[in-house]
């Protein structure tokens, strides 16, 4: 079936102030009712406004996207990125569609998405969307990405057009199911990726005196407009090796915001762990 996407250069971005369609022009985006956001140097938008910010500077810090910028930069979750990438691309449509990943951080599944896509006939074609409420994310995510679309952004109140988003894929971030529901067209697929069972299990034994297994959860279940259409695993042996590694990891994970300061000393002077990346990507269609 080929995407009902409007013409290339139609406008994606909504404006947060009025809900206004919010097309670029010239140095920045601009709606009819005269409200106006600038690009930055980097290539992307700021259309997060201040009494929606649940603080001064949220989502990652700029010393944790540098942590795992190095991470990603390293290739350990290429096979991932490869493995979430090759899910995308067997959801899209023929021809043309616009790719959302709300809460895209630095870039990384895009960018790898775009590489997957670049050797498809009319993979070039496909719009690539990334928001996220980090701008340290965006911006690095914009800088490598220049042919990417990218806006500071939180996953609820997206500035999302209505049914604009052939594709929405949301990996370890937060679901929205109204605004999910809102943006993707009708027959449009939404993604979400998470932990399984057994995702850095080895990773949690260092953290945990007892660490259990992980009881992976399906945050669209039973939420109406959303088709179950598939489950999909991405599962390989993660071998770290090298000063700063596992530091890294740990700032990829929730249990940074928790981990004891004596604990994260620790991990620091890591050089070595072996673990395992467990991955469900479960998808649904938009009825």
């Amino acid at each position: 079936m080929e995407s009902p996407r409007s013409a290339a250069g139609a406008p994606v971005f909504r404006c947060p102030a009025c809900e206004e369609p919010l097309p670029r022009q010239g140095p920045g985006y601009r709606c009819s009712e005269g409200h106006a956001y600038d690009v930055a140097k980097e290539g992307y938008v700021n259309l997060l406004l201040a009494q929606h910010r649940s603080s001064k500077d949220p989502g990652y810090s700029k010393e944790m996207i540098a942590g795992r910028r190095d991470f990603f930069d390293a290739g350990h979750y290429e096979p991932l990125a490869d493995g979430v990438a090759e899910v995308v691309a067997g959801y899209l449509p023929e021809g043309s569609a616009t790719v959302l990943d709300a809460g895209c951080g630095e870039g990384y599944y895009l960018r790898r998405l775009r590489e997957h896509l670049s050797a498809q006939p009319l993979g070039r074609d496909h719009l690539l969307v990334g928001t996220d409420v980090s701008k340290h994310a965006v911006r690095v995510a914009a800088k490598r990405d220049p042919l990417g679309t990218y806006a500071v952004a939180g996953t609820f109140r997206m500035p999302i057009l209505a049914d604009r988003v052939d594709l929405l894929l949301t990996h370890f971030s937060p679901v929205s199911p109204a605004d999910f529901r809102r943006v993707v067209r009708p027959g449009g697929v939404v993604l979400v990726g998470g932990p399984g069972e057994r995702h850095l299990f080895s990773f949690k034994e260092l953290l945990y005196d007892e660490a259990v297994t992980h009881e992976p959860g399906d945050a669209l279940a039973g939420e109406p407009g959303f088709e179950p259409v598939g489950v999909h695993h991405v599962r390989y042996p993660l071998r770290l090796r090298g000063p700063g590694q596992v530091a890294n990891l740990l700032q990829m994970t929730p249990y940074n915001w928790s981990v004891a300061p004596d604990l994260r000393e620790s991990l620091t002077g890591l050089d070595s762990l072996d673990t395992e990346v467990d991955v469900l990507v479960r998808a649904y269609r938009v009825v």
